[in-house]
Order: structure tokens, then sequence, then C-alpha cells
């Protein structure tokens, strides 16, 4: 599948943005595909948002929020 800008900037602000994380996370798929149509993805690239390894999306936020509080530090 080809991507495009708006793609790529849904998916930084998705693993970066803790309110777009928990609102992301409890949509059922509907929800989220109309959260990446609203942010100007194309309708396959919203499904495939959509379609994303919930569990791991949380663990890879965990551990680059993580790394963003041990960055901040010194």
């Amino acid at each position: 599948m080809k991507t495009g800008p708006e793609f790529e900037a849904f998916l930084a602000r998705l693993y970066t943005d803790e309110a777009l994380q928990r609102v992301f996370l409890e949509e059922d798929m509907a929800g989220a595909i109309r959260a990446g149509v609203s942010a100007g993805l194309t309708a396959e690239e919203a499904r495939a948002v959509a379609e994303v390894d919930r569990a791991g999306l949380r663990r890879a936020c965990e551990s680059l929020a993580r790394k963003r509080g041990r960055r901040g530090v010194g």
C-alpha cells in the first residue's frame, strides 16, 4: 500500500499524543476509521490504521513515553 504524508503524520501523532491514543484505542474499528479519515487519510489508509494491533500499539506508546521521560531528565 502506498501511503501519503498525512498517513505518516497521523502515525507519528498516534504514537506521541496520549489523548489521541486513548480515543483511538477505545473506539471500535468504525470509529478508528472515522478518526483516520478526519485526519486526512484515504479510506485505505484509515482501514490499515484501524486494523493495527492494539496491544502492540499500547506497548510501543508506553515505550516511547518512557524514552521521552528519560531523555528529558539530565
